[in-house]
């Protein structure tokens, strides 16, 4: 058993707990380690015979019983005796202060923020002894501990790993909420990792996957991506950038964005966090806002002790940054501006979300929808009017966006074809063709012709390209919920008619029996 010595001041340890992290920013800082473990000795792993990767697993027990606990395992190369002390005992930066622990502090205060028992076990690669120590944080600031123990063994030289188990956590991972945005953050931070294939990272034996984005393609050809590399001065040094910018479609107000890294690692950036000032990007209700993305590698630019914003306090440097990036940008910001096209949808899809939505609503029976071929398709001359009053035409409303986006309303459906909808509600049969038409944004918004009145057979033309849809059609999930009320208005219109005694049929009717459709069908 050896001892540590950890002075000066052991109460230091319990005043990490108030660092300002988030679950995934203090995950990181464990992650951090092993993989800059990982690529410092990169050669000498991958020279082992069965190495085939870093694997970082990151595991969050519930036990109501002893209390919750938290366990990051790695296979990077470990660490020696020294390095385990670094790890340990405050003031020891490590030996690379150009990586992406260059603090020396991560393990430690993030270990303390989770939890105030926490411990230590590892092994280096060529090492025969592995050491475990164990900090528990009430203990040491009640007796004013110096020292710790440590245990050491004997192991095989061949092993190599670092265990990190916390408990008696001050902070939980509670619900599925804070789980997804742990896997969707923690996924964003080791991007550039996890596209190497060296790097695989697990949350609860999930392992995490990063969805890449493709750039906009014109129909020129042209993809709108480009290389981008500046340097700003900053006292007597010159901080270099280097990344991309792009445009994405369809654009995501949640996604878009510049994302910031330092060292191989997401500094600022993620799903609702990426970097977007208004100067670059303008209004949140703008094109350029949802469209540009890119990343930008800052390696060199001073960065918080949590690793989780840059340090822009002195000299302007961030308005520095901005002004380059408004220079650099700008042509993609009137592109994007500029830009409207549709969202790509198959048919198929519609047609197995619609299915889905009518076979499991119970208030419906012997729901079916198919594509039908076009051939097959015939329309009598009877047509009932829809009062165009309750949807009026709105391109005076939407002139600005409308007027340079004639063939970008809408949504571009993939193998579009007219659908046969087939169903039975409140007692009555209907046959419906269901056309969507893509073409003319000028055709009326519905039409509704008479194929078998009798048999409740109708045919509905519904124009996907109305101005008044703009801009919620150009999400493909619309399409199916316009259908759906679509289909609500014309059954609503179909029984009105029948139960008119005298052929006039009242405005009110069909509102009420409509709403009654619509809660039927939601």
């Amino acid at each position: 058993m050896k001892k540590l010595n950890i002075r000066p001041d052991t109460g230091v340890y319990g005043t990490y707990k108030r660092i300002s992290y988030q679950p995934w920013t203090a995950l990181a800082e464990f992650v951090d380690n092993s993989t800059q473990s990982f690529y410092d000795h990169k050669e000498e792993l991958f020279n082992t015979k069965y190495y085939k990767g870093l694997e970082v697993e990151i595991i969050y027990r519930e036990d109501p019983s002893c209390g919750d606990e938290i366990k990051i395992i790695d296979n990077a190369f470990g660490m020696d005796y020294s390095d385990f002390q670094r790890a340990i005992i405050l003031d020891r930066p490590p030996k690379n202060t150009k990586g992406r622990n260059e603090f020396g502090m991560g393990l430690k205060a993030a270990a303390c923020w989770f939890g105030n028992l926490w411990s230590v076990e590892t092994t280096s690669l060529g090492s025969y002894f592995k050491y475990k120590a164990e900090i528990d944080i009430d203990n040491l600031v009640k007796y004013k501990a110096e020292t710790i123990d440590v245990e050491e063994k004997q192991v095989s030289p061949k092993d190599h790993y670092t265990v990190i188990t916390i408990q008696k956590l001050n902070k939980k991972i509670k619900g599925k909420r804070i789980e997804k945005k742990i896997h969707e953050l923690l996924s964003s931070i080791y991007r550039a990792d996890l596209r190497t294939g060296d790097v695989k990272i697990f949350y609860n034996s999930e392992q995490l996957k990063f969805e890449e984005v493709n750039p906009h393609k014109d129909e020129s050809g042209k993809t709108w991506r480009k290389d981008v590399e500046f340097t700003i001065p900053h006292w007597d040094e010159e901080l270099h950038v280097k990344g991309f910018i792009a445009i994405r479609i369809p654009g995501s107000t949640r996604n878009a964005g510049l994302t910031l890294l330092r060292r191989g690692r997401v500094i600022v950036g993620g799903p609702e966090k990426n970097y977007r000032p208004y100067e670059v990007f303008g209004p949140s209700n703008s094109y350029p806002y949802q469209r540009l993305y890119g990343e930008l590698e800052m390696d060199d630019w001073p960065v918080t002790q949590a690793k989780d914003a840059f340090d822009w306090s002195n000299e302007d440097l961030e308005a520095k940054f901005i002004d380059k990036l408004v220079e650099l940008s700008k042509d993609y910001y009137e592109y994007a501006k500029k830009l409207r096209t549709r969202e790509k949808v198959k048919l198929d899809d519609v047609v197995e979300q619609l299915t889905k939505d009518l076979t499991s609503n119970n208030k419906i029976s012997n729901a079916v929808v198919n594509i039908k071929k076009t051939e097959d398709v015939f329309a009598s001359q009877e047509e009932i009017e829809v009062n165009e009053d309750l949807f009026p035409d709105s391109s005076s409303l939407i002139e600005d966006q409308v007027e340079n986006e004639s063939v970008g309303v809408g949504v571009d459906i993939e193998g579009n074809s007219p659908l046969q909808i087939n169903l039975s509600y409140a007692g009555n049969k209907y046959d419906f063709t269901f056309i969507f038409e893509d073409k003319n944004p000028m055709s009326e918004w519905l039409k509704l012709e008479v194929e078998d009145k009798s048999a409740n057979k109708y045919t509905i033309t519904l124009n996907t390209r109305h101005s008044f849809f703009y801009p919620f059609i150009q999400k493909k999930d619309f399409l199916v919920l316009l259908a759906k009320f679509t289909t609500a208005l014309v059954i609503a219109e179909i029984n009105a008619c029948s139960l008119a005694t005298d052929g006039k049929v009242s405005p009110s009717s069909i509102r009420i029996e409509m709403g009654r459709i619509l809660e039927d069908l939601k």
